[in-house]
């Protein structure tokens, strides 16, 4: 499945905040055989978070949104998820009566527990506000805790595919493999081949769905960097 990531927060725009949230589950859907073909950041604001999630839902198979669920004024992503669907924000009656026990707020406690009509609530074990999924989407807490354990909730949901990876580790700059790299790539098309520079080395990533593909360019990649060798050597 293709999947596109929306991070919702002015702190990522600004670099107040790293946004360790996109890398987190671009790491797990990638290490379970899915593609994250976009990530995107969006201010807290409800037609830029609505505008952007429409056009994601045209493009990607399934799309995850974080951030802007709490109980601040900034928190508007339910409100822009809500104007996607043409739906009302209602009081979810569950979520209300469990976030009771830990304030009397009332003003915190209505939009915490607001989210789009029809929305299917996920529990967030280790914070206020809960996750939630509507049609193809699902909206979590942006607070990494809170994001990590409703995603792996909400993550189960996909099939695991088959995902392999090879790694290659060549002392030097992209420039003096670029033609061996290349070679390698024309020969492998199904095969995902990242360069990757390092401080004095480059690391290359071999990955896909089919194992022994996977394997043989590596192999061919290293064989024809053996070749070189070889030839330095030799004169």
């Amino acid at each position: 499945m293709n999947f596109i990531i929306i991070s919702v927060g002015n702190e990522l725009l600004s670099g107040d905040t790293v946004n360790t949230n996109a890398s987190y589950m671009a790491k797990r859907l990638t290490k379970i055989g899915h593609k994250v073909i976009r990530i995107i950041v969006v201010p807290d604001n409800v037609e830029d978070i609505a505008s952007e999630v429409t056009e994601a839902m045209n493009k990607a198979d399934f799309v995850l949104v974080t951030g802007g669920l709490g109980a601040t004024h900034d928190d508007v992503t339910s409100e822009a998820i809500a104007k996607v669907f043409k739906v009302k924000l209602v009081i979810n009656k569950k979520v209300y009566e469990w976030l009771s026990n830990f304030t009397k707020n009332e003003n915190a406690l209505r939009k915490i527990s607001s989210v789009p009509e029809g929305a299917e609530i996920v529990w967030n074990d280790v914070g206020a506000a809960p996750a939630y999924i509507i049609g193809k989407i699902a909206v979590m807490p942006g607070v990494p805790a809170e994001m990590e354990n409703t995603f792996e909730k909400i993550l189960t949901r996909f099939e695991k595919l088959d995902f392999y990876e090879e790694v290659c580790r060549v002392v030097g700059y992209e420039s003096e493999i670029l033609d061996k790299l290349n070679r390698v790539v024309s020969e492998f098309p199904d095969v995902f081949i990242g360069s990757y520079p390092k401080a004095g080395h480059v690391q290359i990533k071999f990955s896909g769905s089919n194992a022994e593909r996977v394997k043989a360019a590596k192999e061919m990649f290293e064989k024809l960097l053996n070749d070189q060798r070889k030839n330095i050597f030799q004169e």
